[in-house]
């Protein structure tokens, strides 16, 4: 597999793709009375308004021509009655069609995200998070706007104009001949601005994927940047992406500046045709006044859908564009197998049975690692950096599948477990801890339904109790994002304790006491003291100091086990173990 992004952005949509279409189609399938009775107010709405020239013509040549003004009250009524019921089906149909689209991409954002949670580490690793912010984001919402409006407004405007070019025929074939003159050229002057656009829309949305990416990765990593002084640098890169932005703005607007004049002119310029042949066959009696007026009217009615037309396609092209990129999304294949066990075993334990071990286009991590834990028991596992201890717990976690050998739970692969099974009974403390900006007791229950008294329990028995007991709102709370108003170690008690609110069979810590301050690291030690007696334990360490009542210890070094024991063993053995610890102890 090729170390590239998961996504990358696509080639710009066909819009006469068929495929697509009925894909798109496919996502209202269980709202078929709702499209049904959308399109059936949209085909009536549209013709509506095609009578009311009609009504003109007859009033015009009718009790206007004879002053016969008190005939002139069933017109009026007619114009009235087609007026209001024109805004009642409009209002329905704007209901129907919003309601629509929100259930549909209401339905397709929880799908997105569900699929995302079940996606492995490597696609989140390889894949910018701005660009699935712009995929779940902006992609999702043209969506929206195809069905909400998109749709539904284009579909409008062409019955319009099918509507109106068959009226005008009916009232008189040689004026709406002489008003469709300039058809063909409008038609070619759309097509050059629709390709422009289209191609235009696919640039302007492949930068603003790039802009929110390194805004995203600029941001959450502000210090880093500017703590090595890169400031200028982000800056620079951002303006590169950034004037190619507004440049491809530009360059939209400027095809918009073109496009509609030149509409206008032609337009301007059928109504020059309509009024000439018009003026020449009234005086020559072959038409009625009220029947120039109702083609005037009728004109308009003609020109207007088709000066929207062009811009529906248009924005309808960025929606194919977007469709296009979500389904990507929806059809990458990043999920880990899902098993179908839902009891995990007991007695509780886990094996790897000759793991090997490899990222995507990188070399070999594991080679050949073999052990097991039982229920109720510590392991440690200590060595050099790279030697693969992270990527052992990942294994243990189930982001990651061996590439070679099993993991085995009880007696059965771990990929025969299903998601919920194993993640209600895991829990992972990472060095980086993760809180959210919520209360502190949702934070460790990760639920708004949590247990309090719950909460407080895990807390005391973490030692976290007392720095929350002396918090503005104690256990509620407000954290600020990642944390930031706690100090490392207090985050890290609070991570405990959010595991052992979860009732774990097995605890994986991976470096948890890495980055706290020594006082700390003795709170946690008393802590851990209590756990690993408690449920089966993995322990990640780089302090050796903080794994000494472990029952077992596998000393990794360049993904393979190289030495096992309890402490006191290897330092006996006189190896890698007792090496790394003589350095801890006198360096």
């Amino acid at each position: 597999m090729a170390n590239s992004p998961y996504l990358h952005e696509d080639k710009t949509a066909s819009f006469l793709d068929r495929r697509l279409w009925l894909r798109i189609m496919k996502l209202a399938a269980n709202k078929k009375g709702l499209a049904f009775f959308a399109l059936a107010l949209l085909l009536t709405s549209e013709i509506l308004p095609l009578f009311q020239p009609r009504i003109l013509k007859g009033l015009i040549d009718g009790p206007i021509r004879n002053k016969h003004f008190d005939q002139m009250t069933p017109f009026l009524l007619g114009f009235a009655a087609l007026a209001i019921a024109g805004g009642v089906l409009e209002y329905l149909r704007a209901f129907a069609s919003q309601r629509l689209g929100l259930d549909v991409i209401h339905n397709l954002r929880v799908q997105l995200f569900h699929k995302l949670q079940g996606f492995h580490m490597d696609f989140f690793n390889r894949t910018p998070v701005g660009r699935l912010m712009t995929r779940l984001g902006n992609d999702v919402d043209s969506l929206n706007s195809m069905f909400t409006e998109g749709l539904i407004e284009l579909s409008g405007a062409l019955l319009t104009i099918v509507y109106a070019v068959i009226f005008m025929f009916i009232l008189d074939w040689k004026l709406a001949a002489a008003s469709l003159v300039v058809l063909p050229f409008m038609i070619i002057v759309t097509s050059i601005f629709r390709k422009r656009v289209r191609e235009s829309n696919s640039l302007i949305r492949g930068l603003l994927a790039e802009l929110n990416s390194i805004m995203q990765e600029s941001l959450s990593g502000v210090h880093i940047v500017r703590i090595f002084g890169r400031s200028a640098d982000m800056e620079k890169r951002f303006d590169g992406v950034n004037t190619k932005t507004r440049n491809a703005w530009f360059d939209n607007v400027r095809y918009y500046a073109y496009y509609f004049p030149s509409l206008n002119t032609l337009t301007e310029l059928s109504l020059v045709l309509l009024y000439f042949c018009g003026a020449f066959l009234f005086y020559r009696h072959h038409t009625s006044l009220g029947t120039l007026i109702a083609f005037s009217w009728y004109t308009g009615l003609f020109f207007r859908p088709l000066r929207e037309i062009s811009d529906k396609v248009t924005a309808l092209q960025s929606a194919l564009a977007a469709a296009e990129r979500v389904f990507t999304l929806y059809d990458t294949e990043a999920s880990l197998p899902e098993g179908t066990k839902t009891d995990l075993p007991s007695p509780f334990s886990l094996s790897f049975n000759n793991v090997h071990f490899s990222y995507p286009s990188g070399p070999e991590v594991l080679r050949g690692v073999s052990f097991t834990i039982r229920e109720g028991e510590s392991v440690a596992v200590v060595g050099a950096t790279g030697s693969g201890k992270s990527t052992l717990i990942s294994l243990c976690s189930k982001f990651y599948l061996p590439t070679q050998g099993k993991v085995l739970v009880g007696n059965n692969p771990i990929e025969d477990y299903s998601e919920a099974a194993l993640r209600s009974r895991m829990a992972l403390i990472p060095q980086d801890v993760h809180l959210f900006a919520d209360s502190i007791a949702f934070n460790v229950a990760l639920s708004p339904t949590f247990d309090l008294a719950r909460v407080e329990e895990v807390c005391r028995h973490v030692r976290a109790h007392e720095f929350i007991s002396k918090m503005p709102e104690g256990y509620l709370s407000p954290l600020r994002q990642r944390g930031e108003n706690l100090s490392a170690g207090q985050r890290q008690l609070l991570a405990l304790a959010r595991a052992l609110y979860q009732q774990p069979k097995l605890l994986l810590l991976d470096e948890a006491t890495a980055s706290v301050d020594t006082e700390t690291e003795g709170l946690l030690q008393e802590a851990l003291i209590k756990v690993l007696k408690e449920v089966t334990t993995i322990v990640v360490a780089h302090r050796l100091s903080t794994i000494k009542n472990a029952d077992r210890i596998l000393v990794m070094h360049k993904g393979q086990i190289r030495e096992e024991g309890n402490h006191a063993q290897l330092l006996a053995l006189g190896g890698i173990y007792a090496k790394l610890y003589q350095l801890q102890s006198f360096g």
